[in-house]
C-alpha cells in the first residue's frame, strides 16, 4: 500500500510541474482580453493563484523542504 501512495503522491507533483506552463498561457490569455467580465476577472485571479501555488509546490517538491517526504 505504501508503494501505491508514494506513486500517487509523486504523480501529483509531476502534474503540478506540468501545469505551470499552462497556467502561464492562461494568464497571458486572460491578460489580453479587453473589457473583461467579472467572471473573467475571477478566472484570471484563480489562474494567477494556481500559477504561484504550483511554482511553490514544485519548489518544495524539488528541494524536499518538507521533512516527512522521502
Amino acid at each position: 500500500m505504501y508503494i501505491m501512495d508514494e506513486f500517487i503522491t509523486k504523480q501529483s507533483h509531476y502534474g503540478d510541474i506540468a501545469a505551470i506552463p499552462f497556467f502561464a498561457l492562461l494568464i497571458y490569455y486572460f491578460y489580453l482580453i479587453e473589457n473583461k467580465t467579472p467572471f473573467e476577472y475571477l478566472l484570471f485571479l484563480f489562474s494567477i493563484a494556481g500559477f504561484v501555488l504550483d511554482i511553490l509546490y514544485t519548489y518544495i517538491f524539488l528541494f524536499r523542504i518538507n521533512p516527512t517526504m522521502k
